[in-house]
């Protein structure tokens, strides 16, 4: 148990270098006796006898007492700091953030508002993970991340608040050689017959193939996998179609291969992206100011906007 105060040790300090009480009283703007009292329940408390006091030529320090004066200078400078950081975590200039998302947010969403907010906030540490549905949400609950950005897959509203960023019709991904390629919006009547690619489930919510088997498309599906660039790798070799929420960074796949986006004629729902939070977790007001970097400049109901 610590049996002494800050401000014990600043007045010793003090005293030590201005050479006596008075002095150090006027360099302070508090009362002599004040500094006094505080010295006699130092040493007091400590055990110790700090000063030699000499009446003609004020105080010097022990030998104990410079060996304590020491460790006292240290522990005030890192009061110090720790005052300034605390200034700067409460002004936003210091701080954490820990953010869980997926890749194809990652390069779409998180990535620009990582760039965005580290011109405001150079002193902020960010800290983005990736992974699937299930270990982001345990992340969340467990408090290893402020907040998810994340395709909605389902949040049970008990423990996750959730904030939708956009909601993206879904694109049907063609080879460029394919003959519907050559059309500027495809029906869903065109995908009949042919085979769907199909992105590996990452939680509970609907996939984009469930929503085709909901407007009454079921195609085969002979290759799934949890790599989106190796199912448009599929796509680009003509072995079937996929259906994506953003528009294409590269119009050919990781074999080389040119693949089209085209927009289906009909609705058959939207894939939300969302914010996702801990309800019992305490609001963090950096991740906050981090998460309206992620934020759409203009709401749009179009894919072309994302």
């Amino acid at each position: 148990m610590v049996r002494f105060t800050l401000r014990q040790l600043l007045y010793l300090t003090e005293t030590a270098q201005q050479g006596g009480i008075a002095q150090a009283a006027r360099r302070l703007n508090v009362s002599a006796a004040a500094i006094a009292s505080a010295l006699d329940k130092l040493e007091a408390a400590t055990g110790l006898t700090l000063f030699d006091r000499f009446p003609a030529q004020g105080m010097r320090l022990t030998r104990a007492g410079q060996a304590f004066s020491e460790h006292a200078k240290t522990l005030l400078a890192q009061a110090a700091s720790l005052d300034r950081h605390a200034g700067d975590l409460a002004a936003g200039r210091a701080g954490r953030i820990h953010i869980g998302t997926h890749h194809a947010l990652a390069q779409r969403i998180v990535l620009p508002a990582v760039l965005a907010f580290r011109e405001e906030h150079p002193g902020v540490r960010i800290e983005v993970v990736e992974d699937d549905y299930h270990a982001l949400t345990e992340a969340l609950d467990s408090g290893a991340v402020d907040a998810l950005v994340v395709f909605d897959q389902g949040f049970d509203p008990r423990r996750h608040s959730v904030e939708v960023l956009m909601e993206l019709p879904p694109l049907v991904l063609l080879s460029a050689a394919h003959p519907l390629a050559s059309k500027s919006r495809i029906s869903l009547s065109d995908l009949g017959g042919l085979p769907y690619i199909a992105v590996s489930s990452e939680g509970p919510g609907p996939s984009y193939l469930q929503l085709l088997n909901a407007a009454g498309v079921h195609p085969d599906v002979p290759f799934r996998s949890q790599s989106r660039e190796l199912v448009h790798a599929y796509v680009g070799k003509g072995l079937g179609y996929t259906l994506a929420g953003f528009p294409l960074k590269q119009d050919r796949t990781i074999e080389g291969d040119p693949i089209v986006a085209r927009p289906l004629k009909e609705s058959i729902g939207q894939y939300r992206v969302v914010i996702a939070r801990a309800r019992q977790a305490a609001r963090a007001e950096l991740a906050d100011r981090f998460l309206e970097k992620c934020m759409p400049p203009v709401v749009n109901s179009g894919p072309a906007g994302f």
